[in-house]
């Protein structure tokens, strides 16, 4: 007889986190050649591992916290389902990936709702510890701005530009 682990958000997201930064931890392996390709990928890379490591702590703060209202984007379907996006993106390998790839990947990535349960996850713990969890690592919305602007300068495909602007 299996009994099934109760869904807990806050460690599924960290691990879906994880595999964003996989993600960007090849791009910037791919790009070993290009430093500045190499280094924005890398950071990006860190700064989604510290979006994990938010959430672990912030599970870690409220570990006994009551039944939340989590919304209906934050369900074991929702993590498994990202889970096996961010795989595919990691199943075709990255010798082949051109600049244009790897960053339609992450605006395809970074457009998906991963941020905004992200941030419903932090909160879960109240606003003061929301605050707190925030001001440790790189919010989202500057990691967003950041990927526009390396976009700007390494992209030329007018498609994932357009892509990036509505992100």
């Amino acid at each position: 007889m299996t009994t099934d682990k109760p869904f807990d958000p806050l460690t599924s997201f960290a691990a879906i986190e994880r595999l964003v930064s996989k993600i960007y931890f090849r791009f910037s392996h791919l790009f070993l050649a290009q430093p500045d390709l190499r280094d924005f990928w890398w950071e990006m890379a860190k700064e989604e591992e510290q979006h994990a490591c938010i959430l672990t702590a912030c599970r870690a703060v409220i570990e006994n916290f009551a039944e939340p209202t989590l919304g209906p984007g934050i369900t074991p379907d929702k993590a498994q389902s990202l889970s096996q996006h961010l795989n595919s993106f990691l199943a075709q390998g990255t010798a082949t990936l051109s600049v244009e790839d790897a960053f339609r990947i992450a605006v395809d990535i970074e457009s998906s709702e991963i941020d905004a349960i992200y941030s419903k996850l932090v909160h879960l713990g109240g606003e003061e510890i929301a605050k707190t969890l925030e001001n440790v690592g790189v919010p989202a919305s500057v990691q967003r701005q950041k990927l526009k602007a390396a976009l700007r300068r390494f992209c030329i495909s007018p498609e994932v530009l357009s892509a990036a602007e509505r992100l």
